[in-house]
């Protein structure tokens, strides 16, 4: 029996669609459009935590140690050393200029999320609700942005997902396999110097091959071209691990070494896994319930027949792969649940397309009213985005006040002076000492341009004993609450005490 022609057109409609370049980068300025609205007033106002540690090393360390050596942390992670090394030369002490980078990579990643949902899926639906959803996963991006040593996650993220998608192509190319074969093996190989959760590339791999094989029922590749593959991606493992082992990155244990490491507890792991659980697919399946009522007032029944079990066996596994790495780790990281992400969201993707699917049961509605839902809990996640965010915001404006206030009072120091800040009590709202006092020596030393250079912060009372040059300098809160430094006021030599 023939097709009919207004069949026949309509699937064109859609094919043309799925192809459409222009569609595709309106979506793209879009999601872009809407992450850089959501950061850019918020980002650079000043450098926090393990900031100062990653500039003290990319200023003092040389290139040949950055790249072989664990420098600005306990991890082996030569890409992300190497970012802001280049970071450094091109901007020095600029804070926007290391958050605009991290923000580029953010977006970059939900756009590469975007691509992969648009090829696994075939629907331009599924790709714009994937991505949607990887932008609004929180507090994860709050903490990719907002946190400039959080960036060998977006790093690896960003490599990971482009390993992902050259293997899509791998699986169904037959005149570029040799190219795709490499571009994966490329990527892989940067996603995993780039951050040490990527030696679980090779599972996603695996995983997109299977899910290809399953869905299409068969792939343009050879039994030997996979063991090839896999063949290479283990030997690229192997030579990670020979040369993080020389590197003096933390080991990898399952006892007590700083909290880096695998703790067997069948309590830590269900904790965690409802932690990061709920940070992804919870929070995106509040939005699926907003899209599926939003449905329902356009006119639409609910089902999702186009929703199979391969797709849902796809996101968790996925997940299981890019959890990994932190599901047994003692320590909690917002972070933490940024690569997983990417599960959540394309089984968000894969829902919406069947949502957007279902038969009308009268005629059509699309208007504000019936959009209303999904407004509603994008406007609530984004305000809890923006929320977190200022606390960053304001921890970054606090240490930048008070190392600018101490420089400004203090502009040169002696070989081996010692700064020493004393407070009275704790800024809450800043969280000052914490957005600070691990950098602060760290801080002082890229400031000065001197590494023999130290500081310490200390409450008022407590003992330190130091024999090395001392220049004093009191935290405090204005009448406007701001931050204040004053000093210096006591200088001391070796027991010989200078007034000012």
């Amino acid at each position: 029996m023939p097709v009919p022609k207004t069949v026949v057109d309509v699937r064109a409609s859609l094919l043309s669609l799925l192809v459409d370049p222009a569609s595709i980068r309106l979506h793209a300025l879009m999601i872009a459009g809407y992450s850089a609205a959501l950061f850019l007033p918020l980002i650079g106002r000043g450098f926090v935590h393990d900031d100062f540690v990653h500039l003290y090393s990319v200023v003092f360390d040389p290139l040949r140690q950055g790249l072989t050596k664990a420098n600005g942390g306990p991890f082996y992670a030569p890409l992300a050393w190497l970012s802001y090394k280049i970071d450094w030369m091109l901007w020095g002490w600029n804070p926007l200029a290391f958050a605009a980078v991290n923000l580029t990579l953010h977006i970059s990643n939900i756009l590469l999320v975007y691509h992969l949902a648009l090829r696994l899926y075939r629907s331009v639906i599924a790709a714009r609700w994937a991505a949607i959803g990887f932008a609004l996963l929180f507090p994860a991006n709050t903490w990719a942005v907002m946190w400039i040593s959080t960036r060998a996650h977006l790093i690896v993220t960003l490599f990971y997902l482009a390993a992902m998608l050259a293997t899509v192509w791998y699986a169904r190319t037959e005149r570029y396999r040799v190219i795709a074969f490499i571009t994966i093996v490329s990527f892989s190989a940067l996603a995993i110097f780039s951050k040490e959760s990527a030696v679980t590339v090779p599972a996603a791999i695996a995983l997109i091959l299977f899910s290809e094989k399953v869905t299409r029922k068969q792939i343009c590749i050879s039994r030997s071209g996979v063991i090839g593959l896999f063949a290479t991606l283990f030997a690229i493992l192997l030579v990670y691990a020979g040369v993080r082992a020389q590197s003096g990155a933390i080991p990898i244990t399952f006892s007590g070494n700083l909290g880096y490491y695998y703790a067997l507890s069948p309590k830590m792991l269900l904790e965690h896994l409802l932690r990061y659980g709920w940070r992804t697919y919870g929070l995106l399946t509040i939005l699926a319930g907003a899209i599926t009522l939003s449905q329902y007032f356009r006119g639409r029944t609910h089902y999702l027949r186009s929703l199979t079990r391969k797709d849902i066996f796809f996101s968790i596994a996925l997940f299981t792969i890019t959890i990994a790495p932190f599901i047994l780790l003692p320590t909690r990281s917002g972070i933490y649940s940024y690569l997983p992400g990417i599960a959540a969201a394309l089984l968000l993707g894969a829902t919406a397309r069947s949502l957007y699917k279902s038969p009308l049961k009268s005629p059509a509605r699309a208007n504000v009213a019936t959009l209303s839902p999904i407004i509603i809990v994008i406007v609530i996640y984004s305000s809890l985005t923006v929320g977190h965010s200022l606390r960053w915001k304001k921890m970054a404006e606090t240490s930048a006040a008070v190392l600018h206030q101490i420089v400004a009072q203090q502009p040169r120091v002696e070989p081996n002076a010692l700064i020493i800040l004393t407070y009275a009590r704790v800024d809450n709202e800043r969280r000052f000492p914490e957005s600070i006092a691990w950098g602060f020596p760290s801080a002082l030393r890229v400031l000065y341009g001197d590494s023999s250079v130290d500081g310490k912060i200390i409450r008022q009372g407590e003992k330190y004993g130091d024999n090395a040059p001392e220049i004093h300098f009191a935290y405090t809160l204005s009448n406007s609450w701001e931050p204040r430094v004053t000093g210096p006021k006591v200088l001391r030599f070796a027991g010989c005490e200078t007034s000012f």
